[in-house]
């Protein structure tokens, strides 16, 4: 069971690298519980019509992106198996964000996930970027969005 949720990562991170909203809506609940957190303070929702939202603006923005999990995926069953935590601390992402390069290899990614039947579905999540000077390099592009 831990490696269906590890592999949810994995697709999550292959979905989000080709801007393909329509496969991340089916890997998130759809409704005003989900909490998404990001880094940048316009990256905090608790709507899927909202992270909809952001992930549609991020694919506008983000340039030949690449995106992988090259960490361990650490996962933990809750609830008997019913739902789990994941994390990682290897979220790799490698783009191009208002003229800007940029090569983030370790994102901090968290979430809990909920099982209906065969599938998993997000219902919280954090990306977090550690990495400042990128920060201040592209927060004009980050404030416009």
């Amino acid at each position: 069971m831990e490696d269906s949720v590890r592999q949810m990562l994995v697709e999550f991170a292959r979905a989000f690298e080709r801007g393909d909203v329509g496969a991340l809506g089916g890997m998130f609940f759809h409704d005003d519980a989900l909490i998404f957190y990001g880094t940048h303070d316009k990256l905090h929702f608790t709507r899927w019509t909202d992270v909809e939202r952001s992930f549609q603006r991020q694919s506008e923005f983000l340039k030949d992106l690449q995106c992988r999990i090259t960490g361990d995926i650490h996962v933990r069953l809750l609830a008997g198996g019913a739902a789990a935590c994941a994390g990682t601390a290897g979220f790799g992402i490698h783009a191009t964000m208002g003229g800007v390069r940029f090569d983030l290899p370790a994102l901090r990614m968290t979430c809990t996930v909920e099982r209906h039947g065969a599938e998993w579905r997000f219902v919280q999540m954090h990306l977090s970027v550690s990495d400042r000077p990128f920060l201040d390099r592209v927060g004009h592009v980050l404030e416009s969005a």
